[in-house]
């Protein structure tokens, strides 16, 4: 089984469809849909390969829909319930590039979850969104030991420069030597600040996470991925035309890479195509969102 752990709010998405007029009307159309990277990812794993979500709503509307929809992906919800569930409003541009304003609520007061939620977890997907404040981290971290004391793997996104920045660089390296993921995956920008990687060259904070598969994504550009600390393949990204939404994409890669692992076993090469495929399927729709799920 796949487990995630992590956000689970409600976005609200708007797609602007003109240049801002500060201080009267913008034409934008607007959609209120699920969101949270972790539990985007469970909701593009679930048709795929066994999958639980483990995270904290709050006992209102949303909450209750949210549960639902997470259900409906066939993926195993389970919630702690308390405060009020998070809101995200996420500004896309005319290009599909996203500006996002968390206000996170329950997602970052997550409590240590009960350890039989762990039970038949292959591997743990968290998110860097996690460790932002409340008593979500120490949940997490909580959970990561555990899976890795059952003999587990986990997985880490690195989810924001904004994020990094924020913690500090040291320190979110420190988090990452804390955590040992197993497998760890970041964009272009997240990969360059933090020194893991430039391009198919090493970089110094690889010998934080000496054992762990490390994807560096780059858009449209290649993928490159290293594994105890050197490169081991390059995987071209197929071009996408006519590209809607950038929201999920980077969800929707780690969704496929792991299922694809799960599925058939580990293949650096084959799972980041199963990565790039299901990030193109979600690239041609708004939010994270599959139109046609397998």
């Amino acid at each position: 089984m796949l487990g995630t752990i992590g956000d689970l709010v409600q976005d609200v998405v708007v797609w602007r469809r003109e240049a801002v007029r500060e201080g009267t009307d913008t034409q934008a159309e607007v959609a209120v849909q699920r969101g949270g990277s972790a539990a985007n990812v469970a909701a593009l794993a679930g048709p795929r390969y066994p999958t639980r979500f483990i995270g904290c709503v709050g006992d209102d509307i949303a909450g209750h829909a949210l549960r639902a929809e997470l259900e409906s992906h066939g993926v195993d919800v389970r919630l702690q319930v308390r405060h009020r569930t998070g809101n995200i409003v996420v500004l896309v541009d005319e290009s599909g590039e996203r500006t996002m304003f968390p206000s996170r609520g329950a997602s970052a007061r997550l409590e240590p979850v009960d350890p039989a939620w762990l039970d038949d977890v292959e591997v743990l997907h968290v998110t860097a969104y996690s460790f932002e404040s409340g008593s979500t981290p120490g949940a997490v971290l909580g959970a990561i030991d555990e899976v890795h004391r059952r003999g587990g793997l986990v997985s880490m996104d690195v989810s924001s420069t904004g994020l990094v920045e924020h913690m500090g660089v040291g320190e979110f390296l420190d988090l990452l030597t804390r955590c040992a993921p197993d497998i760890l995956s970041a964009n272009r920008d997240e990969t360059r600040l933090l020194g893991l990687a430039e391009g198919a060259a090493p970089g110094p904070a690889l010998q934080r996470v000496p054992g762990a598969v490390v994807l560096a994504r780059a858009g449209s550009d290649p993928t490159h991925v290293f594994s105890g600390g050197v490169h081991v393949a390059t995987v071209p990204v197929d071009p996408v035309a006519d590209v809607v939404d950038l929201t999920g994409a980077g969800d929707a890669f780690i969704a496929g890479f792991l299922t694809d692992r799960l599925a058939h076993g580990a293949d650096p090469t084959r799972n980041t195509r199963a990565g790039h495929a299901l990030a193109r399927r979600v690239l041609h729709n708004p939010g994270a969102m599959e139109s046609d799920p397998p």
